[in-house]
């Protein structure tokens, strides 16, 4: 077995904790208000007022009407157009809220929330480069809100930018040093970057401030699997899974590095707990057929792969794991069928047997 290269899918978890639109929305609220010192129109007052106690009471329609009347008598009336805004948001009606957003700001350029507010909903649209835009705005307009850092920073996060979201998540951690998400975020950074010791050193940071944030436990599980730092790696898994005992994808993840520890039977009881937890988890019975592998006990792999691949009918890992075992046990033809499904579904390695094994004439036959 030792020439044969097995297939097994190790999990990783970067956790984000993004703003979004929430049920509860902050907005300003004035109560039996006949008339301000902006010198607003007190009918528009009036109808501000109405509109505000109509979605306290989650009477969206009428507090939308009331809203609008206001901003009729009164086009400027910013607190109007700004509870109309999130009052659309509530009433899950998010185009009108972008609108209404925009139109704010061009009524006020220095009103850093709306370009927040922005930046969140075409992130939900994945326009990921404007949300940064947005985002930017507000930063430019308002540089003490540790949010506004940190949305930002997750969407170069996601457009692979590590640099520029190391930057921001840097900018947050100097406004709120105890903010654990952060620590997290950035540690997944540094990982991906490559600088294990970094990931290391904040991912702890996120531990010590959170004691029971399970996700940055399991990231950083996986740095010390990726240094063969087995038992270490171990141990920082075993934390998360008693944090939360049905956490799957720690158990998964200790699986997986017992498996490289070849501690076989250890990496079969947790992989097999996965499947009790989620038993359609197509990952967790391939890495069962891929431990059955490295154990040489065949049947068993093309057993536990066939499972993983009713589970899962793009899984190529699983039919590349059920080719081998298929070899071994001179299942030529079956083996063949699987290395060409391997193959099509993106795995690199199968397409080498498919050309070594005479795969071409025996799938024709």
């Amino acid at each position: 077995m030792k020439n044969l290269q097995t297939c097994i899918l190790l999990l990783c978890f970067f956790s984000f904790t993004v703003y979004a639109q929430k049920d509860s929305i902050e907005v300003v609220v004035a109560k039996n208000v006949e008339i301000d010192s902006s010198g607003i129109d007190p009918k528009a007052q009036q109808a501000y007022n109405d509109g505000t106690i109509a979605f306290e009471n989650k009477n969206y329609e009428k507090a939308i009407t009331d809203f609008k009347k206001a901003i009729e008598i009164a086009p400027d009336f910013v607190q109007a157009h700004n509870n109309l805004a999130y009052t659309y948001l509530a009433n899950k009606e998010q185009n009108l809220a972008e609108q209404q957003f925009k139109h704010i700001v061009n009524i006020n350029d220095t009103l850093h929330r709306s370009y927040f507010e922005l930046g969140t909903m075409v992130e939900l649209k994945d326009s990921l480069e404007l949300a940064i835009e947005y985002y930017s705005k507000a930063i430019e307009r308002h540089q003490e809100d540790k949010q506004y850092f940190y949305q930002r920073g997750i969407q170069y996060f996601k457009l692979e930018n590590y640099d520029k979201a190391i930057e921001d998540f840097y900018e947050v951690v100097l406004l709120d040093p105890n903010f654990a998400d952060v620590y997290n975020d950035r540690g997944s950074a540094y990982k991906l970057k490559g600088d294990s010791e970094k990931a290391i050193v904040d991912y702890k940071n996120a531990t010590k401030l959170n004691e029971n944030f399970v996700l940055a436990y399991n990231n950083l599980g996986s740095v010390y699997r990726e240094q063969k730092k087995y038992d270490l790696a171990i141990k920082a898994y075993d934390k998360a899974i008693t944090i939360d005992k049905d956490y799957y994808i720690a158990l998964n993840n200790r699986g997986y590095a017992k498996f490289e520890k070849e501690a076989y039977d250890e990496a079969l009881l947790d992989l097999r707990k996965v499947t009790e937890l989620k038993p359609n988890y197509a990952i967790a019975y391939n890495n069962i057929a891929g431990v059955y592998m490295e154990m040489e006990e065949y049947d068993k792999v093309v057993f536990y792969s066939t499972t993983a691949i009713d589970k899962d009918k793009n899984m190529g890992a699983a039919y590349y794991n059920r080719a081998i075992a298929n070899e071994m046990l001179r299942n030529e033809v079956q083996a063949c069928q699987d290395w060409d499904r391997a193959a099509d579904l993106g795995v690199k390695i199968a397409e080498k047997y498919l050309t070594t094994n005479s795969c071409g004439d025996l799938i024709q036959e």
